[in-house]
């Protein structure tokens, strides 16, 4: 089932709620595809809202909101010089409902009117069928490290646009 939400830019004042968002989707679906100690290293969010408000400030950065009725049920963040989507994380009580591929549709569309003519992102391991279902081919596997020196695998994933 679709819902009609907004995607808009985030306002600073709205890192909480980007930060509760974050947290719950990673509790919530990171356990498909990593250990706890993993999910538990990935959720923790050591630096707080600080990174939220940063890429709020930073040009090269666009991260907006999905919104429904006024609340934030999701966020995304895109890195519009290199072309590459940095995330996106939907409240798990509002998954399935089309909130996901919003967002990515909007940063395909923002990638295509800034000239690019591929997107790249790198997904986490629960995310792989989320972008395969919306045609992104898969590419390499990569780890990287995360609170407390906990290694993630991830797989880079790219779709011409």
């Amino acid at each position: 089932m679709s819902l009609e939400c907004t995607i808009r830019p985030a306002a600073p004042d709205e890192t909480e709620a980007i930060f509760v968002v974050h947290v719950a989707a990673i509790i919530a679906h990171g356990p498909s595809a990593y250990t706890e100690k993993q999910v538990a290293a990935w959720a923790a969010k050591t630096d707080g809202t600080d990174r939220y408000a940063a890429s709020i400030e930073d040009p090269s950065t666009e991260i907006v909101v999905a919104e429904v009725n006024e609340r934030i049920v999701g966020f995304g963040e895109l890195d519009v010089g290199n072309g590459e989507i940095e995330s996106i994380f939907v409240d798990p009580d509002w998954g399935e409902r089309g909130i996901g591929s919003s967002l990515l549709r909007h940063f395909e569309q923002r990638l295509r009117d800034e000239g690019f003519s591929r997107v790249r992102l790198r997904a986490a391991l629960n995310a792989v069928g989320f972008y395969e279902r919306r045609g992104y081919d898969p590419g390499e596997r990569v780890t990287t490290r995360t609170t407390n020196d906990v290694a993630l695998e991830s797989r880079w994933m790219e779709k011409p646009i």
